[in-house]
């Protein structure tokens, strides 16, 4: 669908009637210069905050690179003169109003000045929608700051949202409830969607019906579905019957309070109580959906009888502090402490567009707008002079700003809940090993299996390599992560997977067995240190400008009149390294997604007696991955013997498989192309002290 670019400021205002019509998504625009990942051994920027990638593997139990926080998103440094598309916050939601025109101030008259009433077709309410809460906001777009896109407003289909289908399915099996597996069917979808109190609701109806024993549950899916939830329900939704240790815990790091809430135990100093309980709420429904999926798979868990606790660091500058103390595994914006059993959360975003988002933000709320009382619809008085009000523009865009934040932190607080939190479950429930040094590819694979992303992968498309954001209109459990997913088909399309022919990249032909044994290996986490990658984008011609470019002055960077500077194909090499950094990061966790995600799916119960062999191994030691690799290819069966070496012929025939079912597996998310504004025409010409200008 055709994005609107629009020249002046745009409006969304509040109706009474809600329908449905499809998905937009905001992208707001951040200022200054990525610094690119900083934290724990990877370079970073000058604050010292960056998105962080993790220690370099070794020493500890499920160790290595984490992925970037919200599923891959990278925050690469650049010259002034590049892009980069990253360095935005972007958020989705559906729309649950038809077209609409109204004054700022609702129920105010029409004033150009003081009370403008944009007529435009883009005139829609939104909710702010975490947890049930119903606040609406104006919507002010410029294109350039705060961008609006519309490609989505007619998915899933007219005026359809997410929840709508997920109702929809439902609706088939009320309507005459004689074939349970539709009521299986809205199950398994609303736990895809993320709609985690529905597919409760559903699981619950679906044990009762076949109790009463009304219609045969048929053999498969179904049946190991009732045979496995039968045995946990009670103990993931009901009580839990034995006291947690968190006061224990409270005393040793010196934390005021204490909240229990079903299976777990908050520990927290002054932070808001209306936080606390979102927390709660994200980490019991993440709890409640882990064991839902298994249950899908027929595998019974143990369900901790105790609450499992969790610490909510007060502000994210006593993260690194916790982290040190616990010794805790990477962290993003949470960490999980194994030796321990403590999940760790901080209350903001760790990673440096986050932090810059928080930044600009807290500079336009500093001027006395409140972001609660303007998402409950509560206007200061307007003058377009600004002598006896607030102009309408700066409300319309502190509005937008502050339902972005509340959307942008709700996903990241998901994301990170979804991703640590599981691996707190996985390690309680022994589905990983808790004292074995297990292979990077498997423990990566694994949360990012259940990682619930926030934000978009960031793509080029096309032979003009035209940049596109790749976003999704749900997340959940047991899907893709639309993310990874997407990042790995684009790996395969710029042929950034291990070649036949290296030699020849006109020539290009994917070595699927070597890229099993390159993720088998860790041989892409391993590189991250150095970004060395085995196998990289073949170079493209670039175009040489023998003239001059502009760019945005730099302090130190002696320039031309007219703010004009000669063209260079040099890079900087902290950048440059940077840059093979991120990537191969990113290499890393989709292709070891991939592959878990494929074994999960289509081989558990070779994955679960892999795990189990893993197992077997000296605790607490470094295992080298040739024992890794080969108790691999020892329980798939890539021997031509019990234990000798693997078969190249087998690891072909596995390898093509697992390609050949990730390639059939549809891309949830959608590839949006991004609006870039345009830069200045006439750049500025720096001055010198005293005045002088530099010729």
């Amino acid at each position: 669908m055709r994005r609107l670019l629009l020249a002046v400021a745009v409006f969304l205002t509040v109706t009474a009637t809600p329908t449905f019509a499809g998905y937009i998504i905001i992208r707001v625009l951040l200022e200054g210069g990525g610094s690119g990942p900083g934290a724990d051994g990877i370079p970073g920027g000058p604050d010292g905050v960056g998105t962080p990638l993790g220690p370099i593997p070794g020493g500890r139990p499920g160790s290595g690179p984490l992925m970037i926080p919200g599923g891959m998103q990278p925050t690469p440094t650049t010259r002034a003169a590049e892009a980069d598309y990253s360095r935005s916050i972007v958020v989705l939601f559906p729309l649950e109003t038809d077209f609409l025109s109204k004054p700022l101030i609702a129920k105010r008259n029409f004033d150009a000045a003081n009370n403008p009433n944009f007529q435009h077709p883009l005139f829609r309410k939104f909710d702010v929608p975490p947890f049930g809460s119903k606040q609406s906001a104006s919507l002010f777009v410029d294109s350039s700051s705060i961008q609006l896109y519309q490609e989505l407003l007619g998915v899933p289909g007219a005026k359809q949202s997410r929840r709508t289908e997920v109702n929809a399915a439902y609706a088939t099996w009320v309507v005459k409830k004689d074939n349970p597996k539709l009521l299986y069917d809205a199950m398994v979808f609303a736990l895809q969607s993320g709609f985690v109190k529905e597919a409760l609701a559903y699981a619950k109806e679906l044990l009762a019906v076949a109790t009463e024993k009304k219609f045969a549950i048929p053999e498969g899916d179904i049946k190991r579905f009732v045979a496995a939830w039968e045995k946990m329900q009670a103990a993931v939704t009901g009580p839990v019957p034995l006291p947690s240790d968190a006061e224990t815990w409270k005393i040793q790091i010196s934390y005021e309070n204490v909240r229990i809430v079903s299976h777990y135990a908050i520990i927290y100093q002054d932070n808001p109580p209306e936080e606390v309980d979102r927390r709660a709420t994200q980490l019991n429904d993440n709890f409640a959906a882990f064991y839902l999926w298994h249950a899908t798979r027929g595998t019974v868990l143990p369900v901790p009888g105790a609450p499992l606790v969790t610490v909510l660091a007060p502000q994210a500058s006593k993260m690194r502090e916790l982290h040190h103390a616990l010794d805790g595994l990477p962290m993003s914006d949470a960490f999980y402490a194994p030796g321990h059993n403590l999940l760790v959360l901080s209350p903001e975003r760790m990673d440096e567009v986050g932090q810059t988002f928080l930044r600009q933000n807290q500079q336009v709320f500093v001027k006395g707008l409140n972001r609660q009382q303007l998402l409950n619809g509560v206007i200061p008085d307007l003058d377009s002079t600004g002598k006896q009000g607030t102009p309408p523009e700066d409300v319309a865009r502190a509005t937008t700003l502050a339902a972005v934040e509340k959307l942008a932190i709700a996903e990241a607080e998901i994301a990170a809940v979804s991703r640590e939190g599981t691996r707190q479950l996985m390690y309680t429930t022994g589905t990983l090993p808790k004292h074995v040094t297990l292979p990077t590819w498997l423990t990566n694979g694994a949360v990012n299996f259940y990682t619930r992303p926030r934000g978009p992968a960031y793509i080029t498309v096309g032979d003009d390599d035209k940049p596109n954001m790749h976003v999704a209109i749900s997340t959940g459990y047991g899907g893709p992560n639309y993310v990874l997913q997407r990042y790995f088909r684009d790996f395969g399309t710029k042929k950034e997977l291990p070649s036949l022919n290296p030699q020849k990249p006109e020539a290009y032909e994917l070595d699927s067995a070597r890229l099993l044994e390159n993720v088998l290996g860790d041989v892409y986490f391993n590189g991250i240190k150095n970004g060395d990658d085995p196998d990289p984008a073949p170079k493209k011609a670039k175009k040489i400008d023998s003239g001059t470019q502009p760019v945005v002055p730099v302090p130190g960077q002696p320039m031309v009149p007219g703010g004009m500077v000669p063209a260079t194909n040099q890079e900087d090499p902290v950048a440059a390294l940077r840059k093979k950094q991120q990537r191969l990061a990113i290499k890393a966790n989709a292709t070891s997604w991939a592959l878990y995600y494929y074994l999960t799916k289509s081989k558990p119960d070779h994955l679960r007696q892999y795990v189990a062999e893993l197992n077997k191994l000296p605790r607490d030691l470094p295992i080298d991955g040739h024992t890794a690799y080969a108790v691999f290819v020892r329980v798939f069966k890539l021997s031509a013997t019990e234990d000798g070496p693997a078969d190249p012929k087998a690891m072909k025939k596995f390898a093509d498989e697992w390609l050949e079912y990730i390639g059939t597996v549809p891309l949830i998310g959608h590839d949006v192309p991004l609006t870039i504004p345009e830069p200045p025409k006439t750049p500025v010409e720096p001055k010198l002290p005293g005045g002088s200008k530099d010729r």
